[in-house]
């Protein structure tokens, strides 16, 4: 191999142990780190746009804790005025199937009385000052925690709770399951397969690469000269522009030689066995993935699997009776817990129910 022009090659490990818990100290600027760059949050973020099987199955669970939308059959009021209950109830869902938790402003109203709440990106909080009994009395917002100098510099704002509100003050109000080790940050359901996670979108980046090359390496072409580097150059390029992609397939390729002796050499390279092994470890990732979000069904991510549409359907509604009875009714359940306290507060009789999607109530009526 030339050393001044080394083969490049990209290695998926799915051999590594899973990726430890993140690492949570606390920033000489005040706030704590999540994770030891303080970027996990714009990580899981990442991850997820490359990976369209988990994209898939959060945003799947999302419309579960959604179901129906509110029950409006009761009157609730506004969460504030710019959305009603069901926006505000997606997003939350939407950071808390994300990240493993999510948070609001609280605002108090001019009666004095009432408060609003206000949806608040919970990639874009760190945890602030906190006393001596692990209460948190302040938080940090930032649009961008990659840049936190100068006119980027992260803005505090008090905790819900660490003091009595004043009108027209906003308070964070921040939320995490409870998990050993965690003090600070949560992390998301699916956190152990984040290996996995990140080796779906490395599989789409090769399948993508494969096809914009044409699927080659699958000929090799032996010159019976060794022409100028610059020549070469443009011999490469006229390949690629004729005959890589996917316009170039079943091209009809001429090489011209002097003679018998003195031609060009093509020579077919077949790497079957790497695309089955590719398939099989697309395989092994969904299959990771959907265990670590509890999937009964991998229908219930929209993919599909033993169970179709076009096959046997009480199959899936069982298979989503069974997932909203384990998984989606405790997601739902604290967050509706959560804004139901803000709800009687503000002087409402009656607390949110979300009613359920439309195939689990034609089940329960059998």
């Amino acid at each position: 191999m030339d050393k001044n022009n080394p083969l490049t090659y990209s290695v998926i490990r799915l051999s590594d142990t899973v990726k430890n818990y993140p690492t949570f100290r606390r920033n000489i600027k005040g706030w704590i780190s999540y994770d030891s760059d303080n970027l996990l949050p714009q990580r899981l973020i990442e991850l997820n746009n490359q990976s369209a099987i988990n994209r898939a199955v959060i945003e799947n669970k999302v419309t579960y804790i959604c179901g129906s939308g509110v029950d409006d059959s009761n009157y609730y009021g506004q969460p504030n005025p710019n959305d009603d209950w069901d926006e505000l109830i997606e997003k939350i869902a939407k950071d808390y199937v994300t990240f493993g938790g999510f948070c609001f402003q609280v605002v108090r109203n001019k009666d004095g009385q009432s408060v609003s709440l206000y949806h608040t990106d919970f990639s874009k909080v760190r945890i602030g000052q906190i006393n001596e009994y692990g209460t948190y009395l302040s938080f940090y917002l930032s649009n961008d925690w990659r840049r936190t100098t100068g006119r980027y510099a992260p803005v505090e704002i008090k905790a819900y709770g660490s003091e009595e509100m004043q009108q027209g003050e906003p308070y964070l109000f921040y939320y995490k399951d409870y998990d050993p080790s965690l003090d600070y940050y949560p992390v998301p359901q699916y956190y152990s397969a984040l290996n996995y996670i990140e080796a779906d979108g490395l599989l789409g980046k090769f399948y993508r690469n494969s096809i914009n090359n044409g699927f080659v390496p699958s000929t090799i072409i032996t010159m019976p000269s060794n022409p100028a580097d610059k020549q070469k150059e443009q011999f490469q390029r006229d390949i690629e522009n004729s005959y890589a992609g996917t316009n170039g397939a079943n091209s009809i390729v001429v090489l011209w030689g002097e003679s018998q002796e003195v031609k060009p050499v093509v020579t077919s390279y077949t790497a079957s066995g790497n695309a089955d092994l590719y398939n099989n470890v697309d395989q092994i990732i969904f299959q990771k993935i959907i265990s670590a979000h509890r999937l009964t069904s991998p229908t219930l991510a929209g993919l599909s699997g033993s169970g179709n549409l076009s096959g046997n359907a009480s199959e899936i509604v069982n298979a989503y009776m069974l997932y909203s009875r384990t998984v989606i009714d405790k997601l739902r359940r604290k967050i509706l817990d959560t804004l139901n306290r803000f709800v009687v507060s503000n002087g409402y009789t009656k607390p949110l129910i979300i009613k359920d999607l439309e195939i689990d109530q034609a089940q329960t009526s059998k």
